[in-house]
């Protein structure tokens, strides 16, 4: 009884919370974040986009060094491939193909148009290099299942660790610390 009157003391003492089931939540909104830098741009290239998980009310900027920028228009995200247009004082509408190959390295593609419904050919690879982050809220995010996959910012990919050592200790515990949990 004394073990539990302590515990139950050192929660209220500490403000500990502690939520049966607790973790990482889904997403609500789809969103592709990143930055780098590109030679097509001319310097630095960073993207900052959400919407919906349908692309209902997207929002965000993109700016293509001095090369171009603007408002995001529309968002279509579909698991690790973005499609985005975004209105630019320079070109008017200008559409990227945005694909997030985790630790592979990612694509930055352009045209001038519109291309969030589909696809468009012709698309321009801007050179990028740096890290960007595509999150499909209606595709759940995968889980690591090995420790190799949370190293050299893989742990970035999944969208729901803290840090590395969030990500590890995960699959150390088979998914008993949840994303997020410490």
């Amino acid at each position: 009884m004394r073990r539990l009157v302590f515990v139950i003391l050192a929660i209220a003492v500490l403000g500990l919370v502690v939520v049966p089931g607790a973790g990482a939540q889904a997403p609500t909104e789809d969103s592709v974040t990143g930055s780098g830098s590109s030679g097509f741009c001319g310097g630095p290239f960073t993207i900052d986009a959400r919407s919906g998980p349908a692309g209902e009310s997207p929002a965000g900027q993109v700016v293509c060094g001095s090369f171009f920028d603007g408002p995001v228009t529309c968002l279509n995200v579909q698991g690790n491939v973005a499609l985005l247009t975004i209105a630019t004082t320079q070109f008017g509408s200008v559409a990227l193909r945005v694909t997030d190959n985790g630790a592979t390295g990612d694509v930055v593609e352009a045209i001038p148009g519109t291309g969030c419904a589909q696809p468009q050919s012709g698309y321009v690879d801007v050179g990028f290099t740096g890290d960007i982050v595509i999150v499909d809220a209606a595709t759940p995010p995968s889980l690591p299942t090995t420790k190799a996959q949370c190293k050299n910012s893989g742990w970035r990919d999944f969208g729901v660790f803290k840090n590395q050592g969030d990500c590890v200790s995960f699959v150390a515990t088979g998914g008993k610390n949840p994303p997020g949990a410490r």
